[in-house]
């Protein structure tokens, strides 16, 4: 009973980011949560507090700000006081340039009585990095800025 819980708030809380109300997603993290974004990029590292996870949300909705997040396959297994959820996505956007970007991506997250205690998110980096190449050489010098971090005085 509790795995279909998890289940339901687990689609609701991506139908969020396809609404792009993040603040659904921070409300639901837990006081000493953790949020990992793999991979050396503007929109890579480790945050957390809510205000980095707020400047996060909003750098990611300036590089794609009409992203939508395909939920493929999800995963839920464990007790209340530690279940993990793997989620497989496909997230469809266009670019400031007016491209198309697609690219996979697989969410890990840990929840503890329905809180998320941490999360990470594992993307084809590359073609990630080669987005933000090209979108850096074009002007948009977010692309390429340093990640958003805790330790970068958000």
């Amino acid at each position: 009973m509790f795995r279909m819980i998890a289940r339901r708030q687990y689609r609701r809380a991506w139908q969020s980011m396809n609404d792009h109300d993040y603040q659904a997603i921070i409300k639901q993290l837990a006081p000493d949560f953790r949020v990992t974004f793999q991979g050396d990029t503007s929109l890579g590292g480790t945050r957390t507090t809510r205000a980095a996870m707020a400047a996060w949300f909003d750098r990611l909705f300036r590089l794609l700000p009409d992203a939508r997040f395909e939920l493929r396959q999800v995963a839920v297994d464990g007790p209340p006081w530690n279940t993990r959820i793997a989620g497989l996505f496909t997230i469809r956007a266009t670019t400031p340039l007016g491209e198309p970007y697609e690219n996979q991506f697989v969410q890990f997250v840990g929840l503890r009585f329905g809180r998320v205690s941490w999360y990470e998110v594992h993307e084809d980096s590359l073609r990630w990095w080669r987005l933000c190449q090209r979108l850096g050489s074009n002007g948009i010098k977010e692309a390429v800025a340093p990640p958003i971090t805790d330790a970068a005085g958000v």
